[in-house]
């Protein structure tokens, strides 16, 4: 699962905002989750943006790299089938790279695009656009993905392995909106998700 997307200007509504688009193996109706990403926390009262990567049910691990509202990033999981899975981020803008290889015994249902609120409460921001979303070396488009919607961003029609994560009109907070697809790695589709 390989995708790029662009980290928007936020402002921060509440200390409680949070938010993370990120791109991986699982989620959605499974019971693990391999990820990486970029966090913005507005606990301070301001967005801070980090780099993570989770290998879920363990907590999310941070990179120190630095990363600022407008940089661009390709993250990619991919996994050997046995249980290792290479998660790779890369701040293109800054010209930064980690990469990192993790034994988890997961599902390996569904490769998703997201973003996600674990707080349930999203920053604003007017677009997030995702592209080059493959899944096996394949565009995400090929595999007929699920886009799965709740708070309060939707997002817009997949087209070539792009799509953008808009505000709702008039939708309640929530928790993640993506586009998720079954793979030849798994079986089902899994949230947002595309």
């Amino acid at each position: 699962m390989s995708g790029s997307w662009t980290m928007p200007q936020v402002t921060c509504n509440t200390s409680n905002d949070l938010f993370a688009p990120w791109v991986g193996i699982d989620g959605y109706g499974s019971q693990t989750v391999e990820q990486t990403g970029v966090q913005v926390d507005c606990s301070s009262g301001q967005p801070v943006l980090s780099g993570w990567y989770e290998m879920y049910p363990a907590a999310p691990q941070y990179f120190s790299d630095p990363v600022s509202a407008g940089d661009s990033f390709t993250g990619s999981v991919t996994t050997d089938g046995s249980g290792n899975y290479t998660l790779t981020l890369a701040d293109t803008t800054k010209g930064w790279s980690e990469n990192t290889t993790q034994y988890l015994d997961a599902q390996d249902v569904s490769a998703e695009a997201v973003i996600e609120s674990p707080s349930q409460s999203y920053p604003s921001f007017n677009e997030l656009d995702f592209s080059g979303i493959t899944v096996n070396g394949q565009v995400f488009d090929s595999f007929s993905p699920q886009a799965i919607d709740s708070g309060q961003y939707t997002e817009t029609s997949l087209n070539n392995g792009s799509f953008a994560i808009v505000p709702a009109s008039g939708a309640a907070a929530g928790t993640a909106r993506s586009h998720t697809a079954s793979s030849s790695i798994g079986h089902r589709p899994s949230v947002i998700r595309y």
